[in-house]
């Protein structure tokens, strides 16, 4: 079970920095630090989990860490942002939901 959480971790947190690459140089503020606070929930709980289990002994860790960050960025590097990417005038949180 952690090591699914743990690769999880990793894979979500790799999407959200391609995507802090890409909202950054398009200076899309509202988004960048929206983007932001879940990539530290995520790196929190990868860190956690990944330091708790390598402490127990369990070096397997260190693979699905790995796997979940190449995973991340390959699906990070092909996600199509579909919407507008003109600079807004406002923040809108419903656009994230």
């Amino acid at each position: 079970m952690t090591l699914l959480l743990i690769f999880t971790a990793q894979v979500l947190f790799n999407i959200f920095k391609v995507l802090e690459i890409r909202y950054t140089l398009q200076h899309n503020v509202p988004r960048l630090l929206f983007n932001s606070v879940w990539i530290n929930l995520v790196a929190l709980a990868s860190t956690f989990f990944s330091i708790d289990g390598l402490l127990k002994g369990n070096f397997v860790i260190i693979l699905f860490y790995i796997a979940g960050s190449v995973v991340g960025k390959y699906i990070g590097m092909n996600i199509e942002i579909t919407k507008s990417t003109k600079k807004r005038k406002g923040f809108n949180i419903l656009e994230y939901f």
